[in-house]
């Protein structure tokens, strides 16, 4: 039995979810301790040759099995909510404290890693949750009253069982430290071999043009192996572990056996009563296998909560750790509404540069005017998009939205490399929650994608490939403003939206942006000037200053 504090406090987050699945477990084991009195009586009956107690024994039987079947299906449904909300509420805070400026810009954290702990790692908790922590209530309340029953039956049984009891809980207890320690190592083989798969799969184009696939392969290789050796070493340990168990439950039943065949040979006890300890003795290790079923199920996952709570994943956590005022939480104003985004004095720079990035900035971007921003590779446009999301606490300066400070949620964003998943479009486009038909259509026509979409066979419902493969780069800029959009943002920051476009296509994006500035404020980074005809504000970003350029 192990004690996992960070998930036991989250399920006891929700109380009434983990009492309702308790209870029922209770109420599933009553079934299994009915049932053995059930069949206690009908086998007393048959050597009495009471032949109505057998027939009723046996409709007991019947009815309690069939109660057992509804209460399962019950508590099954109830553990799988309580571990859906505990799931839900660790990953929604992992991912708020991962998407922090340290550890975006932290580059010894590894995004397979980062990946499994976040996935892999929280779903592989919902078998702890779900099913481990109300068996261990079970234990503790149903345990003791099936050995007080059997005590009552026979002293001398009741103590065989008793002492199983302690011996399957206390003896595994004792690989506890041996198990944390070698779980830790099988999960840290786990995210490497995570890691290095992930990496391998993004850069398979290229270690194909350099040849280096063999070694890659002998890398993955080498990663699997110490994978599958820290597996055994988890497994060796664990079936130790259950080796203990198995012994003290299969000791404590065959004691109790012969101390209940002894008694019957001496004392000749009602024949129901000899059959009940045979029985009770066997039922009151019921709880303590599912125990150790369930342990093993969810091992996995609880060799991730290290890593969990590193990354803050576990309530009173993160509790200390507050957002900068750029990407503070808070309401954001209507997209109509905002007007004037001004950057006053801006300064950064990084820990292990020579000199600063940007120094002492200024920049006013208006809504119904599209903001260009463009300059050399390494001139900071990208960190000043980052201090404007968040990501980064400027050195010095200041950033405002209409005279207050700007908030994380008053920002939209379209990336370089727009994101889209395996899904349909409406999917893709409705990431933040349920969005009527008349919000999409909207969205696209203002970001020049709708006729496109509607010339699809199943339009909206249109199934897009992983990474969005089956679109054109223009379809993925413009799906992916047009999803922007949707977040109802008055700030839209759209990071070099041409860059993998033809002139034509190219041209389609910007006259979009042109329309979409009309009602936000739009601040677009640029490698291209050939795109930018027709853009009013240009400024280029040089020595950490911006001046106004002439595209």
């Amino acid at each position: 039995m192990m004690i996992v504090r960070e998930l036991w406090r989250e399920a006891a987050r929700f109380p009434a979810a983990l009492a309702w699945s308790i209870a029922l477990l209770v109420l599933v084991f009553a079934t299994h301790v009915g049932q053995a009195v059930a069949i206690a009586w009908s086998m007393s009956a048959v050597l009495d040759g009471q032949a109505q107690d057998v027939l009723v024994a046996l409709g007991a039987i019947v009815g309690i099995a069939l109660a057992r079947l509804v209460l399962s299906l019950v508590q099954t449904s109830a553990a799988a909510r309580l571990g859906g909300h505990v799931r839900e509420t660790v990953r929604r805070r992992a991912m708020r404290a991962a998407l922090v400026p340290d550890r975006l810009h932290d580059t010894t954290v590894r995004d397979g890693s980062m990946r499994a702990t976040l996935g892999d790692g929280i779903d592989g908790t919902d078998a702890y949750v779900s099913k481990y922590i109300p068996v261990i209530a079970q234990v503790f309340l149903t345990c003791p009253l099936v050995i007080i029953a059997v005590v009552v039956l026979s002293p001398w049984a009741g103590l065989c069982v008793a002492v199983g009891v302690v011996l399957a809980l206390a003896g595994p207890m004792a690989w506890k430290r041996m198990m944390a320690r070698r779980g830790l190592d099988h999960w840290d083989s786990y995210e490497a071999v995570s890691a290095d798969l992930l990496e391998s799969l993004r850069g398979m184009s290229t270690l194909r043009t350099l040849g280096d696939v063999p070694a890659t392969r002998r890398r993955l290789h080498a990663r699997s192996e110490a994978l599958r050796r820290a597996t055994e070493r988890v497994m060796r340990v664990s079936l130790a572990e259950t080796g203990v168990t198995d012994f003290a439950i299969q000791a404590g039943i065959a004691a109790a056996a012969v101390a209940a065949l002894a008694q019957a040979v001496t004392g000749q006890p009602p024949a129901m009563d000899v059959y009940l300890i045979l029985l009770l003795a066997s039922e009151a290790f019921r709880p303590i296998r599912e125990l150790s079923r369930h342990w093993h199920a969810g091992f996995l996952g609880l060799t991730a909560i290290p890593g969990l709570a590193r990354i803050g994943a576990f309530a009173g956590a993160t509790d200390t750790a507050q957002p900068t005022s750029a990407a503070g939480a808070g309401r954001a104003v209507a997209p109509e509404q905002a007007r004037q985004l001004r950057v006053k004095a801006l300064s950064f720079r990084y820990a292990d540069a020579d000199g600063p990035v940007l120094d002492g900035l200024h920049l006013t971007a208006r809504r119904g005017t599209l903001s260009a921003i463009v300059g050399p590779s390494g001139a900071g446009k990208s960190t000043l998009f980052d201090l404007l999301l968040g990501f980064l606490t400027p050195d010095a300066g200041t950033i405002d939205l209409d005279g207050r400070a700007l908030r994380g949620g008053d920002i939209a964003v379209v990336s370089q490399r727009p994101v889209l998943f395996a899904g349909t479009i409406r999917e893709n486009l409705a990431v933040t929650g349920t969005v009527a038909e008349s919000e999409l259509i909207a969205a696209c026509r203002a970001a020049g994608i709708l006729e496109e979409i509607q010339a699809f066979p199943r339009g909206f419902d249109t199934e897009v490939t992983e990474a969005g493969s089956s679109l054109s780069g223009g379809q993925r800029q413009r799906l992916a403003l047009a999803r922007a959009l949707l977040a109802h943002r008055p700030v839209l920051l759209v990071d070099e939206p041409t860059s993998a476009l033809d002139p034509d296509r190219a041209a389609d994006v910007i006259e979009t942006l042109h329309r979409v500035a009309a009602e936000r404020i739009v601040i677009m980074i640029s490698h291209r000037p050939e795109t930018l005809t027709g853009v009013d504000n240009v400024l280029r970003l040089d020595f950490g200053q911006l001046d106004r350029s002439t595209p």
